[in-house]
């Protein structure tokens, strides 16, 4: 992986778009996670399951967003970064959080667990 930041902003962004553009948010998870992966976010472990019920809600409120990698560094399939996630609400408000990430990836360029902490600076 020679530019560990826009690899995963390219990933973050794919993956918003087609989750709000698909029906089906397990398909699309499927395609950005592998079988199996844990997520730990802010303490809280979160599955397959867990992250499609999260999903339903945000496809209902936010209108739009983007992640932007301020920062990102890999060795082999392990990253690490530090990224701002920006969402318009369907109601006009916005919102901006800071996520900082640590996460191994499949040979294929899946998430296969990732721990990561956040912070709202906005909304």
């Amino acid at each position: 992986m020679d530019d560990p930041r826009s690899f995963l902003e390219k990933l973050y962004n794919n993956f918003q778009n087609e989750i709000f553009n698909e029906e089906d948010s397990g398909e699309v998870i499927d395609r950005y996670y592998a079988p199996g992966f844990t997520l730990v976010s802010d303490g809280i472990s979160i599955d397959r399951e867990r992250l499609i019920k999260h999903i339903r809600p945000v496809k209902k409120s936010v209108l739009s967003g983007t992640y932007e990698v301020l920062e990102a560094v890999a060795q082999g399939n392990r990253l690490a970064a530090r990224f701002v996630i920006r969402a318009v609400t369907k109601q006009g408000g916005e919102t901006e959080n800071e996520v900082h990430m640590f996460c191994e990836m499949t040979d294929d360029g899946r998430f296969t667990h990732i721990d990561q902490i956040t912070r709202s600076i906005k909304g």
